[in-house]
């Protein structure tokens, strides 16, 4: 019995002392819930569970699954669905309604799984899909937003080679219609006398008004800054403006009286995200907001009755629900600084509530709970991530230019030893309206356990312009891109220097979008600071991004609040190229051949001066990919090539 003892536990020192290290194999292949919906009766969750795709370019796909509320067994309902989204219960709880691309049209239709069969019923057929869907409260309506389809003359140019393209000319929108939900019949367009692309929609608790947000133009830019909230009769009608909002909007819900509407809106037209909560009567009238200097960054908001708002909220590093009495605006805490949060959906008659959420340890999983507290995991979908040693995270703080107090996400090398000089990767987040949070941070383009499984340290800066803290902090930034932002990232380099756990002659730098952007500008202003850095679809020159990205207006009025030809020299002293001459930090360029975010020429311009100036570099272009990397392999590549070039460069 003594040798069987000591056999199983030598069995179980060689398991744990030869944990499998993450790769980044292991990375891409993870599984995220993207989204739920509790049942009618609180009970049981629907979910979409995403997964890595199976054919050759490795996009993910869908599974639909449900679990119950308290936990168990989950079920798989419906697999490998393409593009799937949307999900909601049919008002009985035996059916589950989604978006998926179909195979003919190839577009967005909603479709319907019968629970007791799992056969699956197409429920719409149109040309250009649909792009949102949502049922009158009595179940015998659908609200469509669909986009406008080519004319005939128009198909009939294409074959002639006669297509060309007058810009901002015969603009296609999407449009808000109502059908039948049962009959079949043809939807009809309901908004008349005004030309509007609608984003969004909620229906009154009556189902007489349908509340819709939407803008004059149909692009990226208008949707960003020029939304406003409207409402029009379910039969059809001319809309009508709530209020006239100014700024970005974000996602809204009507109260159970159909009196206040309540939305997550932007202060002004200049605030860099829709981060606080307003209402007003949904007859028109006075605006509230009911989270002025609150210093944290809501992020959803939903009627719990005629006289409390739940918001979700991001709090620094963390997520945060709250309840909101509309009268006196008062805060009472249900959830803080546990899983972080990105989706939540609410049974208002039972108080249940499903999430997706993730921690440090595990990615977005279904989560149950109710509004008055208490948060449940109750999936595991990444049993793999067990026998994998993921190193310690923690969430850090130090003071930047005038006191400002910084957070960030640190992850810990392998194998740390307190007393020991570690090398230092930076993993900056984009926006500048981003945020790292204490939850699972590790993804294709920010591999941040892989790095740390290599002997790095990963910071993560949360610098001033990111989100949770309040709209004086996100706009602290403005009219200084690249100036004390960075500062408060060198402030927490300096940090970690100070402690005597980072060697600050092996401190590197990488990120994606503006994360690219500040990447760029730590090897060209800043270059004696970093040994080598990775732009990821970053501004190499911001004269010309101005003019070509195709957020011009967001860019100008929120990252930096004035417009470039107003202040010529300014913008191009915060340009990385403007600062080429200083460039001795070797960099690899990375770049999405499809990325319209982004143009390529940014990545371009600044491998070229590169070259030009035999600064050490290599340029990257990952083909068919957006604004990120979506396909596996490229995925994978990414994530090798980068953690190469760190290592190659603190040798």
């Amino acid at each position: 019995m003594k040798k069987l003892f000591l056999s199983l536990l030598s069995l179980f020192i060689i398991h744990y002392s030869f944990s499998q290290t993450i790769t980044p194999e292991i990375i891409a292949d993870i599984r995220n819930v993207s989204e739920v919906a509790i049942s009618p009766n609180g009970n049981d969750i629907a979910y979409i569970l995403r997964v890595p795709g199976e054919d050759a370019s490795g996009n993910q796909k869908g599974i639909l699954m449900t679990v119950p509320k308290a936990g168990g067994t989950p079920k798989t309902i419906l697999e490998k669905i393409y593009n799937a989204n949307s999900i909601a219960w049919s008002s009985d709880g035996k059916n589950i309604y989604f978006l998926m691309k179909d195979t003919v049209k190839k577009v967005s239709q909603i479709n319907m799984v019968f629970l007791a069969n799992k056969d699956v019923t197409q429920i719409t057929s149109v040309e250009n899909g649909v792009s949102h869907y949502a049922f009158s409260p009595d179940g015998k309506s659908l609200a469509l937003i669909m986009p406008d389809v080519k004319t005939a003359q128009e198909k009939a140019d294409e074959k002639k080679k006669k297509d060309w393209e007058v810009k901002d000319d015969n603009l296609k929108y999407n449009r808000l219609y109502v059908t039948d939900a049962t009959a079949g019949t043809a939807p009809k367009d309901i908004v008349s006398q005004k030309v509007l692309d609608v984003t969004s929609l909620v229906w009154s608790p009556d189902g007489k008004t349908i509340f819709f947000e939407a803008s004059d133009k149909p692009n990226i830019d208008w949707t960003y800054m020029y939304q406003k909230v409207y409402k029009v009769n379910a039969e059809g009608g001319v809309p009508e403006v709530v209020y006239e909002t100014e700024g970005k909007l974000g996602n809204m819900d009507v109260s159970p009286d159909g009196k206040t509407l309540a939305f997550c809106g932007a202060v002004d037209i200049s605030d860099p995200l829709p981060q606080s909560i307003f209402i007003v009567p949904t007859t028109g009238g006075d605006l509230k907001n009911l989270t002025d200097k609150y210093e944290g960054s809501a992020v959803e908001v939903k009627w719990l009755n005629n006289t409390t708002v739940l918001m979700l909220a991001a709090e620094g590093c963390y997520s945060s629900l709250k309840k909101i009495d509309i009268k006196t605006g008062k805060q009472t805490s249900a959830y803080s600084k546990a899983a972080i949060i990105r989706a939540m959906s609410l049974n208002v008659k039972s108080g249940s509530m499903a999430f997706s959420a993730s921690t440090p340890q595990n990615p977005y999983e279904v989560y149950s709970g109710s509004a008055s507290g208490g948060l449940k995991k109750i999936t595991d979908s990444n049993p793999a991530l067990k026998g994998i040693k993921l190193t310690k995270q923690e969430v850090v703080s130090w003071t930047g230019p005038d006191n400002l107090k910084i957070e960030g996400v640190l992850t810990y090398p392998k194998d740390y030893k307190s007393g020991t000089k570690y090398p230092l990767i930076l993993q900056i987040h984009g926006g500048p309206e981003g945020v790292s949070a204490n939850g699972w941070n590790t993804r294709a383009v920010y591999p941040v356990q892989w790095y740390a499984a290599n002997g790095f340290f990963v910071l993560e800066p949360n610098y001033r312009g990111s989100q949770g803290r309040g709209v004086s902090f996100a706009k602290a930034d403005q009219k200084d891109l690249g100036g004390k932002e960075f500062d408060d990232v060198l402030a927490g380099i300096d940090f970690l220097v100070g402690k005597g756990m980072v060697d600050n002659d092996k401190v590197e730098t990488g990120g994606f979008s503006y994360g690219g952007y500040l990447s760029a500008w730590a090897s060209t202003k800043h270059s004696a600071r970093f040994k080598a850095s990775v732009m990821g679809a970053g501004i190499s020159n911001w004269i010309s991004f101005c003019g070509t990205t195709e957020i011009i207006q967001e860019n100008s009025l929120v990252h930096w609040d004035l417009w470039w030809y107003d202040n010529m020299q300014l913008v191009w002293d915060r340009s990385p190229l403007a600062h080429i001459n200083d460039a001795k930090t070797p960099m690899l360029i990375v770049h999405g051949g499809a990325d319209t975010r982004v143009p390529i020429t940014q990545s371009e311009e600044m491998y070229n001066a590169l070259k030009l100036k035999k600064v050490q570099t290599q340029m990257i272009v990952y083909k068919r990919q957006p604004h990120g990397i979506l396909e596996r392999e490229a995925q994978i590549d990414f994530m090798n090539r980068t953690l190469d070039w760190f290592k190659d460069h603190i040798k």
